[in-house]
């Protein structure tokens, strides 16, 4: 199963790179261990998942590579919807 790296950062997939940044700043100072008033060990694991979603989506590359993989996974699913779902990731990448 693949992550959900949007959701990690509270995203829809059409969301602009700035966007991508904002909420990553967002929850990793709310998740910093320095600040995190709960248990370290939660804000340790929450600010790898950050980070990893954040290295992906902040990304070009690994993004489209991401989105990609998110569409292969989804060959078992209703076909009409796996062509809604190439034609909006080919409209984000190219402005169509």
């Amino acid at each position: 199963m693949i992550k959900d790296y949007y959701a990690v950062l509270g995203l829809l997939p059409t969301a602009e790179v700035i966007v991508i940044k904002a909420a990553y700043k967002a929850l990793a100072q709310r998740y910093h261990p320095d600040k995190w008033t709960g248990d370290p060990d939660v804000a340790r694991l929450k600010m790898a998942e950050l980070n990893e979603a954040y290295a992906v989506l902040s990304s070009s590359p690994r993004r489209q590579a991401y989105d990609q993989q998110v569409i292969d996974c989804l060959g078992g699913l209703d076909e009409r919807f796996v062509a809604w779902m190439r034609a909006f990731v080919h409209a984000r990448r190219y402005g169509d």
